[in-house]
């Protein structure tokens, strides 16, 4: 067996887009990009954007579709994505030869102001903050109590 695991930290190029496969599973699908930054030989500042195609499937894309009609995340917010990565070679409409970066995810972060104390997700689930019992409103958002990331 073998396999290609990734960790992202990125900000969504689109608000999260929620479908169906025709036997009726949900997939949640957006982008990600991350941005490097570097000075060229002339000093010159330089920055690269690398997008990637993100999909949650099961219990991950249950929990993204609820954060996404919250409010939650969309357009800007940053993420930790780990997951499967797959690059997928196809021609775009000029008939040059692209790849994209696709990535399933297994588990995920939402990160920014609140997301190291609150919103940790472990596959797709919202895991309890430290100290609080199951049930408490320690997990719950609503969409004015997150900053808006600019991207």
């Amino acid at each position: 067996m073998s396999m290609a695991k990734v960790m992202i930290i990125g900000n969504l190029g689109r608000d999260p887009e929620t479908r169906y496969t025709p036997s009726g599973k949900m997939n949640v699908r957006f982008t990600l990009a991350t941005n490097t930054r570097w000075t060229d030989q002339a000093g010159q500042q330089q920055e690269r954007a690398t997008w990637f195609n993100v999909t949650g499937w099961g219990r991950s894309a249950e929990t993204l579709d609820n954060f996404s009609q919250q409010g939650v995340i969309r357009k800007g917010t940053q993420l930790f994505v780990l997951g499967r990565l797959e690059s997928r070679d196809y021609q775009d409409q000029n008939g040059q030869n692209r790849t994209s970066l696709d990535v399933t995810v297994d588990e995920f972060q939402l990160l920014g102001s609140r997301g190291e104390s609150e919103a940790q997700m472990g596959g797709g689930g919202q895991r309890e903050p430290a100290g609080e019992q199951p049930g408490s409103n320690a997990g719950q958002y609503e969409s004015q109590d997150i900053d808006d990331v600019p991207f």
